[in-house]
């Protein structure tokens, strides 16, 4: 068999169609602007209707040396001798599938989850495997997950086709599914990978099939697949090891604002930490001025913090992730409490599925808890200790332990992790670990100092505070500049202070003066 390019994958709809086309003319269009691969897929046609149909669309294809996959109807692939057929987890099953098309047909399966991709590795008679849905649609009503199976889910089932290519030397290719357009196309590619092993491209309906213009629907998606994710270009990993000085001198420059979205508890003593370094504070949930905010404002971060969670915050979290990932702002994600609760893990997931986070701080059982959604989390069996009492870890952990936790989160999200405590750790992938100690016992006993760190760390990220004058920023560095400076203010506090009231006062004092004298 010859090569096939997945990489934009058209699956037809002919449901969709705008009054000012036809779905031949949006198939076509497509074909001439960059779909590598076109299936057809007809639920309510007559046998003979899909067959004049896929003869029609055959011959375009043909024309581009673009294989043409028939959704489900083996009978009708046959027929036409299309290139190849596509199955469902409820059509044939795969393996007759491939007895009836014989070895040289392309056989494509779905795949929803981690069984169903174990199955199709086992079988290993799939070229090809339709991962998804990634997120919510539409097109598809019978879908295991109704909110998508998200990156997270995708990156899981890559893992299982990982190990079967390093096991077996053959590739089985992927392509996702469900809910990917314009907006969204670079950043599932990005997400939905693992360090060894990519999504081969994208499947997508409505994005093409129901635009006014197909072809330059294509032609701008095709684009999109090539090119990076726009948080990605003023991303620097190159290591500076500047000093903390440095670090805080372009801080005080940029005075950059830190938008947060977090809860009630801590606004009050959020902003006033974030005041204190030289950044500015804002507090908003109103989701119409975040498109004004992220397009309009060069110095900006996003702060979200799972604090008080509620249904309709979920949808403002969600908005703003969509949003600042948009304009290639950064983003720091505190998932207060994750370990707490399922309900609250699954708000955590939902959250790092529906966007790219730059940041993730949180203590022990925070992270730990989040280390459970990657794709190299393996269920322990028997009964799982909980991680947490409220906000507060009770996890026991070495720090050997802790670090691997940390490495495994950062690799699997694509994030730097600071994790808190004692010591903290600032984790990037792994070659890069930051140990610092913490500030004083006092900080344990006012609400919010793990909070406001996170506006510390949004602060040095949206001001580029790495030590050096590039207009890009390496996240990791600014993060140990903002954990640095908060321990160091943390402890001095705790030097001057008996108890928590006046630890308080003193330690946005100290913040100041660590920045400003």
């Amino acid at each position: 068999m010859t090569s096939v390019d997945y990489s934009l994958y058209l699956v037809t709809d002919s449901t969709m169609i705008p009054e000012s086309s036809t779905f031949l003319k949006q198939v076509e269009d497509a074909i001439n602007n960059g779909a590598t691969l076109i299936q057809l897929r007809e639920k309510k046609l007559s046998t003979l209707e899909f067959i004049e149909r896929a003869n029609k669309v055959h011959e375009l294809t043909k024309k581009k040396g673009i294989p043409l996959i028939i959704n489900d109807r083996i009978d009708v692939a046959l027929a036409i001798d299309a290139e190849g057929v596509h199955v469902g987890q409820d059509d044939m099953p795969a393996s007759i599938a491939r007895k009836l098309l014989g070895p040289n047909k392309i056989l494509g399966v779905t795949c929803s989850n981690e069984k169903e991709a174990k199955v199709v590795v086992d079988e290993g008679i799939a070229d090809y495997v339709g991962l998804g849905t990634v997120y919510k649609t539409n097109t598809k009503k019978d879908v295991k997950d109704p909110e998508g199976t998200g990156p997270i889910g995708i990156r899981r089932m890559l893992q299982v086709l990982s190990q079967y290519q390093k096991k077996n030397g053959k590739k089985i290719y992927s392509v996702a599914i469900g809910g990917i357009n314009h907006s969204n196309a670079s950043k599932v590619l990005y997400q939905c990978s693992l360090p060894d092993y990519s999504l081969d491209g994208l499947a997508v309906v409505s994005c093409i099939m129901a635009n006014e213009n197909a072809a330059k629907a294509t032609s701008d998606l095709a684009e999109l697949i090539k090119s990076k994710p726009e948080w990605l270009k003023n991303i620097s990993t190159s290591s500076s090891e500047a000093k903390l000085e440095n670090k805080i001198k372009t801080l005080i420059e940029t005075k950059p604002l830190v938008h947060h979205i977090t809860n009630n508890v801590v606004k009050n003593f959020s902003a006033n930490v974030t005041l204190a370094i030289g950044a500015s504070p804002i507090m908003s949930e109103l989701a119409k001025e975040y498109e004004e905010f992220a397009s309009a404002i060069p110095s900006l971060a996003l702060l979200v913090n799972l604090g008080t969670p509620s249904n309709d915050l979920m949808d403002i979290f969600k908005h703003a992730i969509r949003v600042y990932n948009k304009y290639g702002k950064h983003i720091v994600f505190d998932p207060v409490a994750c370990g707490a609760s399922k309900e609250r893990l699954e708000s955590s997931r939902q959250l790092l599925n529906t966007g790219q986070i730059s940041v993730i701080k949180g203590n022990v059982g925070e992270i730990s808890s989040i280390w459970k959604l990657t794709s190299t989390y393996q269920k322990p069996s028997g009964d799982e200790k909980s991680l947490m009492q409220g906000v507060d870890s009770i996890a026991e952990l070495s720090e050997e332990q802790i670090v691997q936790i940390g490495r495994e989160v950062s690799i699997d999200f694509k994030v730097v992790v600071v994790i808190t405590g004692v010591t903290n750790y600032v984790i990037e992938g792994l070659d890069s670990l930051q140990k610092v100690k913490g500030g004083h016992p006092l900080m344990g006993y006012i609400t919010g100092t793990g909070c406001s760190l996170g506006s510390t760390i949004a602060a040095f990220v949206a001001a580029k505070a790495d030590g050096t004058s590039k207009p890009t920023v390496n996240i990791f560095d600014a993060a140990v500049g903002a954990v640095e400076l908060y321990n160091i203010a943390g402890f001095k506090a705790g030097e001057v202070s008996k108890t928590p009231g006046t630890f308080m006062t003193n330690f946005i004092d100290q913040l100041y003066s660590c920045t400003h004298i």
